[in-house]
């Protein structure tokens, strides 16, 4: 077994729950009542069932990985290869572009790339890299191609340490685990001192020691709310496993649960509602040389993506390129970058700039005639910008701009200088099943934005092909004064978005009380997707875009985001359900050790009794409902709804357990005929509990209904089980007491949950 197997195991088998049980069970051993110990028994097996789940979901998560793990470029013998990561070497080149993650630790040799450190330096400018400069392991490449020698491999590697020594990773904002946990932690500190206060004062109650150690541990037992972590937790995995079947890579456990609850979806067009893949539809020359520097600019563009990739299919195919005239000494090359929104090259003469006619001019007119061409299409524009020299000087006669300092001075500075060489339209492939989507988000009340860097009539009128009922949309590059908060309350489809301007835009929906999630399948959107409560990456996208998110729809298929949203909501669903039947039992159980601290009456349960209730009226039903198929929307009322069903239970086991207690001393009943009426009157409050929240019952349900009675009513009845349960016959009296408070229960439960029920909406206690 690998480290990370044993860590599972580790982590499921060390548990301060663990070390309890196994304390109260040599407790029990030690005053010989053996069969008392049955509750250890319980705690291994929900230990094993823990640990198969998690290790059974991490294999099958291991292995989707593999199918996403980016393999480095590493040069040698002048060829261009992919290796395992593991085979990479200090020393090694590195080969990197557009997309990549840098994996390790390097030094630039050659070429000149753009990187985003924001994960360092907590700023959003892409750093330009040259020969020379270091790269960071962890950042990722935002526009052009070079060459790295690996500095450093494995744990030295800067990303690796920075995981050891961080203390406090985001992960998705998991409110059910919060709850969980939370529960665990103040219960563990009451344990302790709990348990020795309880163990003292049965000494002083109870008739002889066995009795005494024996109601002390059922007290601490009934605590424990030993099953619902790894209820929690298996339902968990199991919906992994699923997905996994659907070609879902879910690399953040808690992000199924957030998913189920996001009521907002910021959706990039590229990759999702389209495939991601371009044609050219037609172009227009405006100028003899439009060919000859859209050739050389492509010819010169050593990174892909879906535009290159389409204009190349269509200039470069079928010939190659000849430089001619100015073109043929080419003094320095712009990569593509999502900021710039153009790529280009310069020339002594001039420079040509390939993209986004907003970002390359501020000439007007410009780019009214371009945009009289867009109609439903993509535009790509070509301009020309004669340099200020003919030396091939920068503006003013200073010295030759650097790529990245290309686009903050060029046309802009003075847009006479710009000639419109020609004009591009390409078609986006639209994703058959992308309506079918967009209805079902509308049809669950998840609030639809269109957040992308294309120009605003090509998005809107996709947005509008594919059923988009919002078509509000503003165009980002227009706008001088960006108030996000107001532009994501007015409008539904942002363009010209830059990657930081992503970001703004889901961190403004974040604050307005939204649950957001972002798909995307490039570097620029990987920004917007860390700042998203779940990200869902496309997993034909770049691979930092895949490392950055906590689901990756492996077959790039975003038909799949529904079936991730149901899974979370069955699983949210039904352990609202089931956490109900652990925590009623947490509340009584709790009260209860507490009280009889100070009551000078005998602990109404023994260990072996409450391992039948904790079974049959809790862990049983509670792993049949929480798998059940459940895919209703959540209304963020977890916390309430459980509130509103396990505090009334409890308190009315707890005030029948104390009725009891009264009437069976001022009727002397013996031990035997007292922990048998408590079994009865909290399994008959449990089973009406069970049926609460069950409602309305189907087959599944109604079966499991049947089957816990059927249960209790085999205890009771065979005389094997009910002499190993320590059950007795109740006289007629008994029995007539017994009945009463469990009447007198279904009363208490219904006014106090009245009381909890008004108590919540009067403090506005949601979720």
């Amino acid at each position: 077994m690998n480290n990370s197997t044993w860590k599972i195991i580790a982590k499921n088998t060390f548990t301060l729950f663990n070390f309890v049980n196994i304390v109260l069970a040599l407790m029990v051993a030690f005053v010989g009542s053996y069969k008392n110990m049955l509750f250890i028994v319980i705690a291994i097996a929900n230990t094993l069932i823990s640990i198969i789940n998690e290790i059974r979901a991490k294999k099958i998560v291991d292995k989707l990985k593999l199918l996403t793990e980016q393999r480095p470029t590493i040069k040698k013998d002048g060829k261009s290869i992919q290796v395992d990561p593991n085979e990479v070497q200090r020393g090694d080149i590195n080969v990197l572009s557009l997309g990549d993650q840098v994996m390790y630790d390097s030094i630039v040799q050659s070429g000149t790339i753009e990187v985003n450190e924001s994960f360092i330096t907590g700023e959003q400018d892409n750093i330009e890299k040259h020969p020379g400069d270091k790269l960071t392991s962890g950042s990722f490449v935002v526009a052009g191609t070079a060459e790295a020698k690996v500095e450093h491999i494995g744990d030295d590697n800067f990303v690796s340490k920075l995981q050891r020594e961080a203390t406090n990773i985001k992960t998705a904002d998991a409110k059910l685990f919060k709850l969980m946990n939370n529960i665990v932690k103040y219960i563990s500190y009451a344990l302790i001192p709990i348990g020795a206060l309880l163990l003292w004062s049965r000494f002083r109650t109870e008739p002889d020691t066995t009795t005494a150690v024996t109601s002390t541990v059922a007290g601490l037992i009934n605590m424990i709310p030993e099953g619902l972590i790894l209820l929690t937790s298996s339902v968990l995995a199991l919906a992994t496993i699923r997905l996994s079947k659907r070609k879902v890579l879910v690399q953040d456990l808690y992000s199924i649960e957030t998913l189920a609850r996001v009521d907002c979806i910021a959706l990039d067009k590229t990759g999702t509602l389209t495939t991601g893949k371009m044609a050219v539809h037609d172009y227009t020359p405006i100028d003899k040389s439009f060919e000859t520097a859209l050739k050389a600019i492509l010819t010169h563009q050593t990174s892909e993506n879906a535009t290159t990739s389409a204009l190349k299919q269509k200039f470069l195919k079928n010939a190659k390129f000849e430089p001619t005239g100015d073109f043929t000494k080419i003094t320095d090359v712009i990569p593509f970058s999502s900021e710039r929104k153009y790529s280009g090259i310069r020339t002594n003469k001039a420079e040509y700039l390939m993209g986004a006619i907003e970002f390359i001019t501020d000439d007007k007119d410009m780019i009214e005639r371009v945009k009289s061409h867009s109609a439903d299409y993509r535009i790509i524009t070509l301009v020309e910008r004669q340099n200020s020299t003919s030396t091939g000087d920068g503006p003013g006669g200073g010295p030759p701009l650097s790529a990245s300092e290309v686009g903050e001075e060029k046309v802009r500075q003075d847009p006479s200088r710009a000639k419109l060489l020609g004009i591009v339209r390409l078609s986006d492939e639209l994703r058959p099943t992308a309506k079918k989507i967009i209805n079902y988000f509308y049809d669950n009340d998840i609030a639809v934005k269109i957040i992308s860097g294309d120009e605003a009539m090509t998005v809107q009128n996709i947005a509008e092909k594919v059923g988009v009922r919002d078509l509000s949309t503003v165009n980002l590059a227009e706008v001088e004064h960006k108030d996000y908060p107001k532009l994501v309350k007015e409008y539904s489809i942002f363009t010209r978005v830059t990657p930081s301007e992503k970001k703004q835009l889901i961190k403004a929906l974040k604050k307005q009380g939204n649950t957001v999630a972002m798909t995307g399948d490039g570097v620029n959107d990987i920004l917007a997707m860390k700042e998203a409560d779940v990200s869902l990456a496309i997993g034909e996208g770049s691979d930092a875009a895949r490392r950055s998110s906590k689901i990756v729809l492996l077959n790039s298929d975003f038909e799949s985001v529904p079936s991730i949203i149901d899974e979370g909501r069955q699983s949210i669903n039904n352990l609202e359900r089931s956490t109900s039947l652990f925590l009623a039992k947490t509340v009584y159980a709790s009260l209860l050790a507490v009280i009889f601290l100070v009551l000078p009456f005998s602990y109404p349960y023994m260990p072996i009794e409450m391992s039948l209730l904790n079974f049959a009226c809790i862990g049983f039903p509670g792993f049949v409902l929480a798998l059940e198929h459940n895919t209703e929307r959540i209304k963020n009322r977890f916390v309430t709804n459980i509130i509103e069903y396990s505090v009334p239970i409890g308190l009315t086991v707890t005030i029948s357990m104390l009725i009891l207690s009264i009437v069976a001393e001022l009727n002397g009943f013996t031990k035997s005929e007292l922990t048998t009426a408590s079994v009865m009157i909290t399994f008959a409050i449990d089973i009406f509990l069970i049926y609460w929240i069950s409602r309305p019952l189907n087959k599944l349900r109604g079966s499991l209904f049947l089957g816990i009675i059927g249960i209790f009513a085999a205890v009771f009845l065979i005389p094997f089980l009910r002499n190993f349960f320590e059950f007795t016959y109740l006289t007629a009296n008994g029995l007539i007491i017994t009945i009463s408070i469990i009447a007198a229960g279904f009363l208490i439960f219904t006014l106090i949950r009245l009381i909890i029920r008004h108590l919540v909406k009067r403090l506005k206690f949601i979720y």
